[in-house]
């Protein structure tokens, strides 16, 4: 299986392009800079209670990591984003189980999550969508309007994650989806969010050897 997930001897499947550096967060560490998938997924899964504080992923109970790996196989969409935040919420609430509900819902790619590494699950490849207007240009468009400072080098989109997850919390509506949209196609893109603290515009200007603001 191309991309297979070795954790402590468990082999599990790749993650989906759309969740990008999400999903390490969610499933191999939780850093400081998790407010930014926080808000990636309050807004995913419509849940504006959510809140991420207190999670650790080396907390995961293996019913958890196993439906955990399941859905971030899977693209992010409202269904799977409330998975997730089911997962985490029990992880914060210090609970070891997993929600039928969910497992039923994802056993078929339960049943997917390979065991030891003999077994054969099917490949995942990255799609590119080729169309006129470059995949960065709608996030890097945001965050000109934003005054959000953004560089682009060697496939990074820099910025810092505060910020970032602060715009993916905005009251106002439009912004947080077309925010939310815009991530998403840069991770099914192959472009990785990059934390950097108290990016300037002139300090993005300096680094970015792709695009800036």
């Amino acid at each position: 299986m191309t991309g297979i997930k070795n954790v402590n001897g468990h082999f599990y499947p790749p993650f989906h392009s759309g969740w990008g550096g999400f999903a390490e967060e969610l499933f191999h560490y939780t850093s400081r800079y998790y407010l930014a998938t926080e808000a990636f997924l309050r807004h995913l899964s419509e849940d504006r209670g959510f809140v991420m504080s207190g999670y650790k992923a080396a907390l995961l109970s293996e019913g958890q990591r196993d439906l955990m790996a399941a859905v971030l196989a899977t693209r992010p969409d409202r269904q799977s984003a409330s998975a997730a935040v089911s997962i985490v919420s029990a992880v914060v609430r210090h609970e070891s189980g997993v929600d039928r509900v969910w497992v039923e819902r994802y056993q078929a790619h339960l049943a997917e999550v390979p065991k030891h590494e003999t077994l054969l699950g099917h490949s995942h490849t990255v799609q590119h969508t080729v169309a006129d207007v470059s995949p960065l240009d709608p996030f890097m468009s945001i965050a000109e309007r934003l005054q959000m400072p953004v560089a682009v080098r060697e496939r990074h989109v820099e910025v810092c994650m505060h910020t970032l997850a602060e715009h993916l919390s905005s009251p106002n509506s439009v912004v947080r989806t077309n925010l939310h949209n815009a991530v998403l196609e840069l991770h099914n893109a192959g472009y990785m969010l990059r934390n950097h603290p108290h990016l300037t515009h002139g300090e993005a200007h300096q680094i970015g050897d792709e695009d800036a603001v």
